[in-house]
């Protein structure tokens, strides 16, 4: 039954041709072969198994409407390993990126061939092909993948599932074979940005091209260089059918784009392909047991452009840990190089070389932030103005696009106010460069293009791999204490407090203290005693249950009559004195009877007005507030006492019984 499938299926169009024209015939199609190339290419390193990888691009596919698929399918399968070599060898494996490069909603869906093609085009395959394929990982799979594979492994050949693993992004990829060996094409990395936001590889080696903590590494000859990133795009854009492009460092490419390759050149991508025009550059690699490895033909919109990457060398500046212009030095340049900002002045050689200059102890920046302006920046920028003509790129245009990029301080506003004087810094030294500042710096234009050549040392083909930030033992050192003297002497201690005293039986049953005064039977503390009352009460009518004088109260007479005068305090002043003194009848009597306030009222006139005995005597009895309690009833038991009177005068007693007051009584009314 799968036979017979299979036979109607290859049965419905014309059989499918698998070798080519050769390059010599007439038939031989130039353009056909291109496009294969950009479908079906090799990757430059092979796999961990010794295995060649091939790279099927699905975004490359050529709309059905307008290629010939019968044609076109010879061109791609002769890419493929021959018959002698699969024969000598182990196998390969292929990579299957499904992704479509269609982006925005209204893209025209590209055309594809009938199911049928597809089974003719697998049967074509020799038995070598088709046998030594080991695996074939599949990416970014989409539903009408999924249904062609499904039909291939039922009706075709059952073993052909085993060899599939399908994955759906680059981080699951990256969990079978290292993706950093593999040439990825833009289209599967913007397809994958779609589905995931980053791409985690496993196994790093630690190495980073962006926020590194030493901006130029050490080769391994002990001298500086140029790290990878600035190397490879620097060399794009200074190629002389490239740097006359118009807008250069002006024109912004995708922020997304530009994600994508920092985080490529983040993670080690050893194969990055730059592409502008009809011009491509791309750096090989060097891999022990293997060689030099080059990269192989792609697709001209698959590369990346010349705005990528001048994007990119300014993204590089942007993400310095320390800037070239720190914000220490704004308050520098603001003196020395503020005022030339009202006056229009242009500044003079010997102040750019007080800045630029890495023996002058004075310059407002740091050694790193001077080699990085002369090593890469200044001869970049100054190559770049010498074809303005074309590419419209004077000195003051590099100054505004390159100022904002060296200083990224933590206030923004205070960024702001200083990249004007930045930028007309910046702009002097472009225009100064080749003529006076790089003579005198020692570095001239064949040094600057020796620089941007590969490194002939493997090791230093790759940036070098970062220190782990963030470690335990980086946390343990940040939080011991260490003294600073770095003494062995031990610190002295303080002697611990004495003990508490214990109480004794003889102070607890000691009498005549009490309990306040007295140890504590549970705790064995002397607790202290409460302070005396320094005021004494206020009140002096009291009314208890019994009759008793206020002489028996505890607060009364507290010190004696007979002492009062000794006290310090007692008659201070003696009467007879008090007479001379100026407060002591200032105004004679017989004055007050003359003064505006003094009986401005007659006696006999009070009778008369409103306020005056308003109230009869008579009437008060019959008030609701007098009398309220009969005397006879209520009064009698408070003690014995018939009416409200008067307590009686205080006769000298030596009584000190106390008595607390049960109720305080009120205040008696005056007698009319």
């Amino acid at each position: 039954m799968r036979s017979q499938l299979a036979l109607r299926l290859r049965s419905s169009s014309f059989p499918l041709n698998a070798v080519p024209p050769s390059t010599s015939s007439t038939d031989y199609s130039t353009d056909l072969a291109d496009l294969a190339a950009h479908i079906l290419y090799r990757s430059p390193l092979p796999s961990d198994n010794h295995l060649p990888v091939f790279i099927l691009n699905a975004a490359a596919f050529p709309d059905a409407k307008n290629i010939d698929y019968d044609a076109l399918l010879p061109y791609v399968l002769a890419r493929l390993p021959d018959e002698e070599e699969l024969i000598g060898g182990q196998g390969y494996e292929l990579v299957f990126f499904a992704g479509d490069s269609n982006e925005a909603a209204t893209a025209t869906k590209k055309g594809r061939p009938g199911w049928g093609w597809f089974f003719q085009a697998y049967h074509v395959l020799s038995r070598a092909m088709r046998k030594r394929l080991q695996k074939m990982y599949i990416v970014h799979e989409k539903n009408w993948i999924r249904i062609l594979i499904e039909m291939f492994s039922t009706v075709v050949s059952p073993k052909f599932r085993k060899k599939i693993v399908h994955v759906s992004t680059l981080t699951g990829l990256a969990l079978h074979i290292p993706i950093q060996d593999l040439l990825i094409p833009p289209s599967a990395y913007t397809t994958d940005r779609r589905l995931s936001k980053d791409i985690h590889v496993p196994y790093t080696a630690g190495r980073r091209a962006f926020a590194v903590q030493q901006p130029l590494p050490v080769s391994s000859s002990g001298v500086h260089r140029l790290p990878r990133v600035l190397r490879e795009a620097t060399s794009f854009v200074v190629m002389d059918s490239v740097i006359k492009t118009e807008g250069i460092f002006r024109i912004s490419p995708r922020a997304m784009v530009i994600d994508i390759l920092t985080e490529a050149y983040d993670r080690g991508q050893k194969f990055i392909v730059w592409r502008e025009g009809n011009v491509a550059l791309s750096y090989s690699h060097r891999r022990e047991g293997v060689g030099e490895v080059w990269v192989g033909e792609m697709e001209q919109k698959e590369g990346y452009g010349l705005h990528m990457a001048a994007a990119l060398i300014k993204q590089w500046y942007k993400e310095l840990r320390e800037p070239v212009f720190p914000q220490t030095c704004y308050m520098a340049l603001e003196k020395f190089y503020g005022s030339y900002g009202d006056t229009k002045e242009p500044l003079k050689v010997s102040q750019l070389l007080d800045i630029l200059s890495e023996t002058d102890k004075w310059s407002p920046i740091n050694k790193t932030s001077r080699k990085i302006l002369t090593m890469h920046l200044l001869p970049l920028l100054s190559r770049v103005t010498e074809f303005q003509e074309w590419n419209q790129m004077t000195a003051y245009n590099l100054a505004v696009c390159f100022g904002p990029c060296l200083l990224h301080g933590p206030d923004p506003l205070e960024d702001v106010r200083i990249a004007g004087i930045i930028s007309r810094i910046l702009m002097a030294m472009i225009m100064h460069w080749k003529e006076d500042l790089a003579p005198k710096l020692d570095m001239d234009v064949c040094k600057f293009e020796e620089s941007l050549r590969a490194p002939g040392a493997a090791q230093d083909q790759e940036d070098p791999p970062q220190d782990a930030e963030g470690s335990l033992e980086a946390q343990i050192s940040g939080i011991t204490l260490v003294d600073n003297d770095g003494s062995d002497e031990e610190v002295e201690q303080k002697p611990p407090l004495p003990p508490r005293p214990v109480a004794s039986s003889e102070d607890v049953s000691r009498p005549g203290l009490s309990p306040a005064e007295s140890f504590s039977s549970d705790t064995g503390i002397r607790r202290k005693p409460a302070p005396p009352i320094q005021s004494l009460p206020r009140y002096s009518v009291v009314v208890t249950e019994r009759p008793f004088a206020m002489e028996h109260m505890p607060f009364y007479n507290t010190v004696p009559p007979d002492t009062l005068e000794h006290m310090p305090f007692y008659n201070t002043v003696p009467p007879e004195t008090l007479e001379h003194m100026p407060f002591y009848n200032t105004v004679p009597p017989e004055t007050l009877e003359h003064m505006p306030f003094y009986n401005t009222v007659p006696p006999e006139d009070l009778e008369h007005m409103p306020f005056y005995n308003t109230v009869p005597p008579e009437t008060l009895e019959h008030s609701p507030f007098y009398n309220t309690v009969p005397p006879e009833e209520d009064i009698a038991p408070l003690g014995g006492l018939s009416e409200f009177s008067e307590l009686p005068e205080y006769e000298p007693s030596s009584a000190t019984a106390t008595s607390p007051a049960s109720m305080i009584a009120r205040k008696p009314l005056p007698k009319s």
